[in-house]
This record gives structure tokens, C-alpha cells and sequence, in this order.
């Protein structure tokens, strides 16, 4: 059996391809011409179904996810239409199965586009058969990229961080081997359920919790100079409308502060998917 899957070269992708390959084949689609990849972005999709079914693909991981548009109409046509057409060309491929790397931000009554643009893409999963659903928590691991790797690196820069409000914000988080592990279940079709997959542990940090422990591991003591949400996100809209190219965008500040209020963890539980604890001692 072979799996394709998108975001290969992402943080969460590379990790994701590399427990795949434990296995079985994996072919990267990218948007970079790269030597055994499939050619293919979200943002100009193009059909690739002769393709997939020539390279005898089976299962497709989509774990791509294009970040470069904040206005949410554009988000929409390029993430979520973009989705359609992947999951439509292997429909005519004759792939069997379809697993999507979603988030724990995507719950119903979600309030960033974000949030909502993953449901859509989900129920565009799920109305297929065999679709499994996979939403991860803040991923960490010996190599930290993505969201941990940013607060590492911004406590690396420095003693004094702005933190978006009080920072009292739960934090999910899962290992970067469980999550690639739970994929691997999905994968070889172990995960049969109709319902997205949480796959995080269960005892959430607050974020500001998190970053002084991140501090603590470095040596270092950092101060958290608080700052109101709602002057974050008017900032960076602001900027936004501007055409201003950002790291964090302002979508991302109404994902951190409007949460899931009760993640289900029941699938993971019951399908018994490991998700180590986050070493180390709040505050």
C-alpha cells in the first residue's frame, strides 16, 4: 500500500511522513517540483487523480494548510476549496481512504475562520467512506517547530514577552511521536470512527504557565508584560488590511482566546491512543 500526503515539508507533516514510512511507501505532493513528489497546491489545484492511481496510492493524509491569507473569503477558496478538489481528484483515483490533519480549534460554535474553515473541510472528510478526522494539540517534540517552536524561540530573544491578555489560555498538548503514531493506526485503517480524533493530553497548561516553563528549561527568567486581546487583534487587522506580510495574524488571536471550552477526548480514550504528558512543573 502507498500514502500520499500533503504539507511533507511542514513541521507537523515531516514528522507525520516519517512515522509513515515505517510502513509503507509515502509520496510527498508539494507545490515545489521535488524528485518523487507529485506536483499540486492549494492554492492553483490542478488534477492529479492519473497520478495518484499510477503511483497505486491508496491512502491520503492531507495535512496541508496554506496560512498566507488572512481575508477569510480568500481562505476559503484557496484552503477549503483547494481541499475539495484534492479529495475529488482521489475519489477518481480510486484512494480508499482519506485522513485530515484538522485542529483542536476546529469545534462547532468556532469563532476564527480558522476554526470554521477546518469544520468545512471536515465534513468533507467525513461524508466519504472510511474519512478519519485527526485534531491535534499543540505539537512538541525534541526538535520544536510550528506554534511550540515559536514561543521557544521567542523566549529565546528575550526577557520581556508581550502576552496577549492574562495568558490564562489552556494549552493541549501532544508529542510529536503519539500524534505520528496515532497516525500510523489511521493509516493501516486501525482508527475506525465516525467522530474527529483529539489527539492531545488531556491536562491542558495555561499559556503563560507554559512559556516561563520553557524559560525555566533555558535558564532563563522572563517577565509576561500582559496586553488587552482585543488591542492585539485590532492592531494586526489593522495591519492586515494594510497588506502587511505578518507571523501571527490576527485570525490566531481569536483561536487562542475563544477555545474549545471542552475538548472530547472520549475517541482517543476509547480507541486507546497514547499522548504522554507535558514535562514539567506549572508555576
Amino acid at each position: 500500500m502507498t500514502c500520499a500526503i500533503t504539507g511533507a515539508s511542514g513541521y507537523v507533516g515531516s514528522r507525520l511522513a516519517s512515522a509513515i514510512q515505517r510502513d509503507m511507501e509515502v509520496v510527498p505532493i508539494s507545490r515545489r517540483e521535488a524528485a518523487g513528489s507529485i506536483r499540486w497546491e492549494m492554492q492553483n489545484p490542478t488534477e492529479i487523480s492519473e497520478e495518484l492511481r499510477s503511483r497505486g496510492v491508496k491512502v491520503l493524509v492531507h495535512a496541508a494548510w496554506d496560512f498566507t491569507h488572512p481575508n477569510a473569503e480568500e481562505n476559503d477558496r484557496v484552503n477549503v476549496e483547494g481541499s475539495r478538489q484534492l479529495f475529488e481528484s482521489a475519489d477518481r483515483a480510486g484512494v480508499e481512504r482519506i485522513l485530515f490533519i484538522s485542529s483542536i480549534s476546529a469545534f462547532a460554535g468556532a469563532r476564527s475562520a480558522y476554526g470554521q474553515s477546518k469544520l468545512r473541510v471536515e465534513r468533507m472528510v467525513f461524508d466519504r467512506p472510511g474519512g478519519i478526522v485527526i485534531r491535534p494539540g499543540l505539537v512538541w517534540g525534541a526538535g520544536p517547530g510550528g506554534m511550540f517552536g515559536a514561543l521557544t524561540k521567542q523566549v529565546e530573544s528575550g526577557s520581556m514577552i508581550p502576552m496577549i491578555g492574562s495568558g490564562r489560555y489552556p494549552q493541549y498538548l501532544v508529542h510529536e511521536d503519539d500524534l505520528g503514531d496515532a497516525i500510523r493506526k489511521a493509516v493501516a485503517g486501525g482508527l475506525k470512527v465516525s467522530a474527529p480524533i483529539t489527539v492531545a493530553n488531556e491536562v491542558p497548561w495555561l499559556l503563560r504557565d507554559l512559556i516561563e516553563d520553557i524559560a525555566r528549561k533555558q535558564g532563563k527568567k522572563v517577565t509576561l508584560l500582559p496586553v488587552p486581546w482585543p488591542a492585539v487583534y485590532a492592531g494586526l487587522k489593522a495591519a492586515e488590511l494594510m497588506g502587511a506580510k505578518l507571523n501571527f495574524r490576527s485570525d490566531s488571536v481569536l483561536s487562542l482566546v475563544f477555545q474549545d471550552p471542552s475538548p472530547d477526548f472520549t475517541p482517543a480514550n476509547q480507541l486507546g491512543l497514547a499522548r504522554r504528558s507535558y514535562p514539567g512543573t506549572p508555576a
